[in-house]
């Protein structure tokens, strides 16, 4: 019976990170047909296209990130999207923002490939109404988003694997 407690014991020390991290981890929830519905994070897609090659030099090679599909899966009522924030544990609502993104025919692109170039809206009190509510953030823009695909990522967040990809949370904006 001792073997079989050390042995569950063991088991939920070695789970015990993980299932903290979930319970800490940010959560991004947009208003729909006033329900709040969550907005799954996807993780942009990094491609380094070569520049020219003049003897054995490289040069200007461009890396650009993308969101694979037509448009994001979830799509706001409205263009003045209510957005409700969870932060991480080391995070603060000013760290998120938003970010038009150029829309193809089959995938969504960053106009810039540090997520410092693009032009972003913070969660800030200037531009966005905010309120607490519980442990989260509800945030709603003052003047209306123009139509398009948006993504609401962390600014503060570490590059994941080689090209530097970003964990990011997609959402569109249709005409009204």
């Amino acid at each position: 019976m001792t073997k079989m407690k050390r042995f569950y014991l063991i088991i939920l020390l070695l789970l015990a990170p993980c299932i903290s991290l979930q319970l800490l981890a940010q959560k991004v929830e947009i208003a729909v047909a006033g329900s709040w519905v969550e907005i799954p994070a996807q993780q942009t897609q990094g491609e380094l296209k070569p520049g020219w090659k003049i003897v054995d030099y490289q040069m200007k090679s461009r890396l650009t990130h993308y969101l694979f599909g037509g448009h994001a899966t979830q799509l706001a009522d409205g263009n003045q999207p209510a957005l409700r924030v969870t932060p991480g544990e080391k995070e603060v609502l000013v760290d998120y923002a938003l970010i038009r993104l150029k829309h193809y025919k089959s995938y969504r692109k960053l106009p810039k490939a540090k997520l410092m170039e693009n032009i972003y809206m913070r969660l800030e009190p200037k531009d966005f109404n905010v309120r607490a509510e519980d442990d989260a953030f509800v945030c709603q823009p003052h003047q209306p988003l123009a139509p398009g695909e948006y993504i609401l990522v962390c600014l503060t967040q570490k590059p994941i694997g080689e090209l530097g990809d970003f964990l990011v949370f997609p959402f569109s904006v249709m005409k009204d």
